[in-house]
Order: C-alpha cells, then sequence, then structure tokens
C-alpha cells in the first residue's frame, strides 16, 4: 500500500526527483546513482560467508556485484524509491523502512545526498 502511495505521488509532482518519504522517483532511478566496482569488490571480502542487507539499494548494482562475487551467503536489497521492484525486476524490494532490523545481519548502506 504506501509502494502505490508513493507511485502516486511521484506521478502527482512531475517535475520532483523523490518522492515524499525521499524516495527516487522514476526519473531519479535512472539517473541518480553511481556504483564503484572495487569499493564492491573490498566490501565482497569484508563480509565474507555473511548475509547481507543493503538498504537503499538503487537499482541493485552492488547486490550483483557482491552476489557474483560467490563470497556472501545471501544479500537482501531493499529501496524507498517507488518503482524500484519492476526497474529491477524484483531484485531490489520497495522499502520504506521503518522496521526493527536483525542485528546479525551486516547492513549496508551507500547514499549520497540528492542535490
Amino acid at each position: 500500500m504506501q509502494e502505490r502511495h508513493q507511485q502516486l505521488v511521484c506521478e502527482a509532482r512531475k517535475q520532483s526527483l523523490t518522492s515524499e518519504t525521499g524516495g527516487y522517483c522514476n526519473r531519479a532511478v535512472s539517473t541518480g546513482h553511481a556504483t564503484d566496482k572495487q569499493l564492491a569488490g573490498a566490501l565482497a571480502h569484508l563480509f565474507v560467508g555473511r548475509t547481507v542487507v543493503g538498504l537503499g539499494d538503487g537499482r541493485g548494482e552492488y547486490r550483483k556485484l557482491i552476489l557474483g562475487s560467490n563470497k556472501v551467503r545471501r544479500y537482501d536489497a531493499y529501496d524507498g524509491a517507488p518503482y524500484i521492484h519492476n526497474i529491477t525486476g524484483g531484485q531490489v524490494i520497495f522499502s520504506f523502512v521503518q522496521m526493527d532490523v536483525d542485528l546479525t545481519s551486516t547492513i549496508l548502506n551507500l547514499q549520497a545526498p540528492v542535490n
């Protein structure tokens, strides 16, 4: 329900890059991300054998690179962009994170503010 509400907010705010919760609208999702492959490799080494939860994971590029290293057990990716599930083919799940997180997981959040 929150996902659909934020989609409607994005549709109503055609000039805005973000929804009311700060999740990227469609236009920003396709242009507002950068991926550092060296950083992803270093993180994969850091997370060897662990389960990783990526919050604010955008299009899931770090998920793909870190999972592709075959070093982590699992990597669950979440993002607050209202259309992220469709854009990533379900690889990143919409979530406006207001929940308790399992602290036995490793949490990854690589975000920079939107200008």
